[in-house]
């Protein structure tokens, strides 16, 4: 699937998987990652009432493991999501909706991780983070929708920058060279009902969401020395 790997992500991979790391003995630990990861995305809202067309994330991010339960990520992410209903319509409004809508993302979270199990070689969690999302939905020709005063009510605008409360289960696998591999799944949840452009028409009560579906590898990137006991 196209949304999996770009050209650059399995440069990416293959920089992690090349990358030296000296060997670390009994008494040291791992106590940060460098967290690179790929998901497709999926919109819901107004233009798809359920999770049906798929866009791509990619992300970088770094991750602690100094303590057993809680621990923190850092995360970057761009990406885009799509939506499309050819028979939408305002049922009471001259204005005219948007059928189809493309937004770009960047997206600046902190997550707080719960370690449900955290063994050596195992990790399964739950997460919940906030953060911040940019967004900038277009149309079908690629024109700025927010610029489209006619698709929204009169004197409706919004802003392109919302805050957004992410939430995740997920596992971490670690391989003997305490490189690891991940999967989570959860959804963005943004505080936003803009991303597909339609909030005060919308004939969808519900708010907009992005549903993620993340695949990861993690690369060591510093240690600390354990206490003897």
């Amino acid at each position: 699937m196209h949304f999996l790997l770009s050209y650059n992500m399995r440069l990416l991979l293959a920089f992690f998987i090349l990358l030296p790391f000296s060997a670390f003995s009994q008494q040291e630990r791992i106590s940060k990652f460098i967290v690179l990861g790929a998901s497709p995305l999926s919109y819901k809202g107004d233009l798809s009432q359920g999770y049906q067309k798929w866009g791509s994330g990619f992300h970088i991010g770094i991750k602690r493991n100094n303590k057993k339960r809680m621990n923190g990520l850092f995360n970057v992410m761009i990406g885009s999501v799509a939506g499309q209903n050819v028979n939408y319509s305002y049922p009471s409004s001259t204005a005219i909706p948007n059928q189809f809508f493309k937004a770009t993302l960047f997206t600046l979270n902190y997550d707080l991780q719960y370690n449900i199990i955290k063994k050596d070689r195992f990790i399964f969690y739950i997460s919940q983070g906030i953060g911040l999302m940019r967004f900038s939905p277009k149309d079908e020709d690629n024109v700025n929708l927010a610029d489209k005063f006619n698709t929204r009510a009169k004197d409706e605008s919004f802003n392109n920058i919302s805050f957004m409360l992410p939430h995740y289960i997920g596992i971490i696998y670690f391989l003997k060279n305490y490189y690891g591999v991940g999967f989570q799944i959860g959804r963005l949840t943004p505080t936003t009902d803009y991303l597909d452009n339609i909030s005060q028409l919308s004939t969808y009560k519900k708010p907009d969401n992005i549903l993620s579906v993340k695949f990861t590898v993690y690369a060591p990137l510093s240690y600390k020395k354990e206490n003897p006991k």
